[in-house]
């Protein structure tokens, strides 16, 4: 019985130390480096509409100064959000090495932030850009089909 009750706790022991659900540095760096991906598609659809937002302004379908001034303030704002990528892809360390797991799995987590944060800041002002867009009867810019694209 004793000789059960050991071979069934190292099983146990066994079982659920290989079912460690701590993430690995690499998947998270993986992770991070496809949010990139996805966001460099995404950059192509902030210049189209920051170009298509300033031929607005250059027309005469502009309806005010009102919104003359809120379409400049939201080019400003595509700027920015490019800008902001250019910023993170330029501080990015593909390479990180810690000395430890731990402290890459910390960096990475932490560009993980940085990188969602660039994300939310480009759902946010293209998808404004897009209602201006439509209300000025321009189709916003679509996002490039990825599925065909391969590198």
């Amino acid at each position: 019985m004793t000789n059960k009750i050991i071979v069934i706790a190292s099983a146990l022991i066994l079982f659920f130390g290989a079912c460690n659900t701590e993430p690995k540095a690499n998947d998270i760096k993986k992770e991070v480096l496809n949010i990139h991906d996805k966001l460099m598609m995404d950059g192509e659809k902030v210049v189209k509409n920051k170009m298509k937002l300033e031929s607005i302004l250059k027309s005469d379908k502009i309806k005010s100064a009102k919104d003359s001034l809120s379409i400049a303030e939201l080019i400003f704002r595509l700027n920015e959000a490019d800008e902001n990528m250019m910023d993170w892809m330029h501080l990015f360390k593909d390479d990180f090495k810690g000395k430890t797991e731990q402290e890459d799995i910390d960096y990475y987590k932490s560009e993980m932030v940085k990188i969602r944060a660039v994300e939310d800041g480009y759902i946010k002002v293209t998808g404004e850009s897009d209602s201006v867009l439509k209300v000025y009867n321009i189709l916003p810019a679509e996002k490039i089909d990825t599925m065909h694209h391969k590198h």
